[in-house]
Formats: C-alpha cells, sequence, structure tokens
C-alpha cells in the first residue's frame, strides 16, 4: 500500500492533536502529501521521518510569504484553498510563532473570514427561505428542493464550515489573551456548548416547521434538536463549573 487516508479531525477545533498525529505517522514512514476533499490527509509511505507540522492561517499567501518561513527551516506541504496552508520542519526547528501576539494575529484573520463567511451565508439563506414559503402556497411539489437548499445552506455552509470555527477561533482569541494558551482540551467546553445549542435550535425549527406541514417524520427533527439542547445545557455545566460532579 502507497498511500493511506487519515480522518481530519477538524483544524478548527484539533489543529494541535492533528498536527501531532501527523508527526507520529511521519515517525512511522507516512508523510503528508496532501488534502482530499478537505476531509482526509493523504499520505504516501516514505522512509520514517522525524518531522513536525504547523499550521498557519493566511489569505494573501505569496511568494515572500512562504521564503520567510523556508528560511525559518519550514517548507509548504499543502495549502487549502489561499487561506490555510500546513508546514513542515525537522524535529527542534523554532516554532513559527513564538509569542502570544503573533499568534493571537494568526488566530483573528481566520476568525474574521468564517464571521464573513458565516453572515453571507446567512444572508443567502433568506431568499431561499422566500422561495420556501412561496412554493409551500403556490407550487408544493418543489418545496422540498428549496428546503434541502435551505438545510444544506444553514446546516453545511452557515452552521459546519463558519460558525463552528468561528466559535473554536475566537475563543482560542479569548484564551490567548487572558492566559497565553490555547491548547484544545482547555477550550472544549465552552466552545462545544454554544455550538450543541444552536445546532439543536435549527433542527427544532426545521423539525417544527415540517410538523407544520403535517410531515410526522419531523417527529424525529423535533427529538434530535431537543437532545442536542439538553446536550448543550450538560456542556455548559461542565464550562461553568468545571470542578464540580454535576
Amino acid at each position: 500500500m502507497k498511500n493511506k487516508y487519515v480522518k481530519i479531525n477538524g483544524l478548527a477545533f484539533s489543529e494541535e492533536s492533528d498536527m501531532e498525529k501527523l508527526q507520529k505517522y511521519a515517525r512511522k514512514g507516512w508523510i503528508l502529501e496532501s488534502i482530499v476533499g478537505g476531509f482526509f490527509y493523504k499520505l504516501r509511505k516514505d522512509k520514517p521521518q522525524n518531522i513536525i507540522y504547523n499550521l498557519d492561517y493566511q489569505t494573501e499567501a505569496n511568494a515572500e510569504y512562504f521564503a520567510i518561513f523556508k528560511e525559518a527551516g519550514w517548507e509548504i506541504v499543502v495549502s487549502i484553498g489561499n487561506y490555510m496552508h500546513i508546514f513542515s520542519a525537522q524535529a527542534g526547528t523554532k516554532p513559527i510563532y513564538t509569542d502570544c501576539e503573533s499568534e493571537i494575529d494568526k488566530y483573528t484573520s481566520i476568525r474574521d473570514l468564517t464571521r464573513k463567511g458565516a453572515l453571507y451565508s446567512s444572508i443567502l439563506g433568506i431568499p431561499i427561505i422566500g422561495l420556501l414559503v412561496v412554493s409551500l402556497i403556490e407550487i408544493n411539489p418543489i418545496y422540498f428542493i428549496f428546503l434541502g437548499l435551505l438545510i444544506i445552506d444553514l446546516f453545511v455552509f452557515v452552521f459546519v464550515f463558519n460558525f463552528m470555527p468561528f466559535l473554536s477561533y475566537n475563543s482560542r482569541i479569548k484564551k490567548l489573551k487572558k492566559d497565553g494558551t490555547r491548547k484544545d482540551k482547555k477550550i472544549s467546553n465552552k466552545t462545544w456548548w454554544k455550538i450543541n445549542i444552536v445546532f439543536g435550535i435549527i433542527i427544532l425549527a426545521f423539525g417544527i416547521i415540517d410538523l407544520l406541514d403535517k410531515n410526522y417524520f419531523a417527529v424525529l427533527l423535533i427529538i434530535s434538536g431537543a437532545i442536542a439542547i439538553v446536550s448543550s445545557y450538560k456542556k455548559y455545566k461542565k464550562y461553568k463549573y468545571p470542578y464540580t460532579n454535576q
């Protein structure tokens, strides 16, 4: 087997653990080659290497940008679009960012990008909602087409690709400003209770809309939404009262 495909856990939430995972694979002779479909790392079989990986965000990456990192010992491995870049270096190479302020700048740019993405995708949902209402009144057969488009827009583009990462990056920035750290585990409870409650409300809303249309499959959506909201409350308690057994 010349290639191996490893799932990306979500770089907005597991940046450090994913980079450590890639480092462990490199020690076994599986070297990062590319990213497939935005969901998988493609690794190639090679000799074991003691290399480390680091992720950076830059929406205006150019030759000068990559040259600066190369001079510091970091080689570009793969870029996602023109805003997310994974570099590799020999173990022991000085980290790309060595101070709190530069790390804050790193996450601020991607946080602002995801905030804009969530806003633009939400605005796109407004005419879809209008068409959904019209189709429900006048052209019922295409109602489910517009409903599907609205779900894709709100759930995938607003919620998954933009709002969830925005919450994570914003949490990292606040953590850095507060005490100079931003490890994944330190921000998970605070971030995930917000994500769960928004997800629950969206699913619950779709369930109620479908129930009004006498689509009784909506009962499953309502139950799923309620479960997500209850789960968010439990995560909120873990964040708010981390040293209790509640």
